[in-house]
């Protein structure tokens, strides 16, 4: 029987090969099929504010939380070049090496973007009652390419297919602009050096963007206890000899907290933490919630709040995740690669009136993701 509180050895295993796999498959896949630029989007514009609300328009907008206005003005990064030369991997074609750092190469296309912008809406539409949102989290080449290679290697504008993403829902469905978060602390250590995620502190940040457009306070980490993982092998390590070495930092909190797991659907669900400590090497990314799976949930002990969220993502999630904990007393995360059912069913079962869709440039063009998502529905 396996530990309660340890992922198993076939599952750790499993996570780390998915990640490889995907991660060369949907480079590969993407540059294939893709437009080499997005087009310009057109923002939402204002021109039914005066269109009479009826009163059950009211009553509706009035069971939602009061979200700030989002702005779709995202920052240039201004990447300094100093006119260095960077390679293509050798054993990886959908990685870039540059300054000792691995980046993915991204693959986008308006078209896929509005495909992903369509399935959010979808369930939108299917679950009206609900407060939806919907965050892309741009991967490390945005913030590490400068503008002259970027232009010269087969990557495309993060920034542009986000705000193509956003001005297309065709239901209330309300973005969440982590873009410029990240575009501002670019120079901190908020991506991996080899790996394909962020790390804990560019989630931090994300986290802190949904908290600023939703209305709530955010958890600030002078107050928790930074932790570290040291000597973490990502998923692009074998990419290059040159790659610099990455650290896992993460934050407990100022409050307690416990979690339930379940590995995969129909298994029952486990005691265990927030947080795996033990974990390292190539697996240190399953610090942040024991890596994927297909459901977990935080509970707040300390603040019962009777908030509740849902929170759907693929593996991008699960470093921002935790810090929800501060806002929600339940925080759901359904992995949709591996969860089993219907999302509104399961929200309604629970309790939960909240739903944030999370995932990275890369998943969100990808077909065979929003077919997933769209599966759920």
């Amino acid at each position: 029987m396996n530990h309660p509180n340890q992922p198993t050895q076939a599952e750790n295993k499993r996570g780390f090969t998915l990640k490889r796999g995907f991660t060369a498959m949907l480079c590969i896949g993407m540059a294939a099929i893709v437009m080499l630029s997005c087009t310009q989007c057109v923002k939402p514009t204002n021109g039914d504010a005066e269109k009479e609300t009826t009163a059950e328009e009211v009553t509706e907008a009035a069971a939602e939380p009061t979200t700030p206005a989002v702005d779709l003005t995202f920052e240039t990064p201004n990447i300094p070049d100093d006119g260095s030369n960077g390679y293509t991997s050798a054993s990886d074609p959908g990685v870039y090496i540059y300054k000792n750092a691995a980046f993915e190469l991204c693959g986008a296309s308006d078209a896929a973007g509005k495909d992903y912008a369509a399935a959010i809406s979808e369930f939108k539409t299917a679950a009206p009652d609900y407060t939806v949102y919907n965050m892309v989290v741009p991967t490390h080449t945005e913030f590490g390419i400068p503008s002259r290679l970027a232009g010269e290697i087969y990557t495309q504008s993060q920034s542009q297919n986000i705000k193509t993403i956003y001005s297309s829902y065709t239901a209330d469905v309300k973005p969440i602009n982590c873009y410029n978060a990240l575009c501002k602390h670019k120079d901190e250590y908020v991506y991996f050096n080899t790996d394909h995620h962020w790390t804990g502190l560019g989630a931090y940040y994300a986290y802190q963007a949904f908290c600023e457009q939703t209305g709530q306070q955010a958890l600030a980490l002078t107050d928790c206890t930074e932790k570290t993982v040291e000597g973490f092998e990502g998923s692009f390590y074998s990419a290059d000899s040159s790659l610099t070495p990455d650290t896992v930092h993460y934050w407990q909190f100022p409050y307690q907290t416990h979690a339930k797991r379940q590995e995969e659907p129909g298994a029952d669900m486990y005691d265990t933490d927030v947080y795996y400590e033990g974990a390292a090497g190539s697996g240190a990314y399953i610090t942040f919630i024991y890596g994927d799976s297909s459901l977990f949930v935080e509970y707040n002990d300390t603040n019962k709040n009777g908030k509740k969220i849902a929170v759907v993502k693929e593996s991008y999630g699960n470093a921002f995740v935790p810090y929800l904990t501060n806002n929600y007393e339940e925080v759901h995360i359904i992995d949709f690669r591996y969860f089993s059912g219907k999302l509104k069913d399961y929200m309604q079962e629970n309790g939960i009136t909240e739903i944030l869709f999370l995932n990275n440039t890369m998943s969100a063009n990808a077909a065979m993701q929003v077919d997933r998502i769209r599966e759920l529905i």
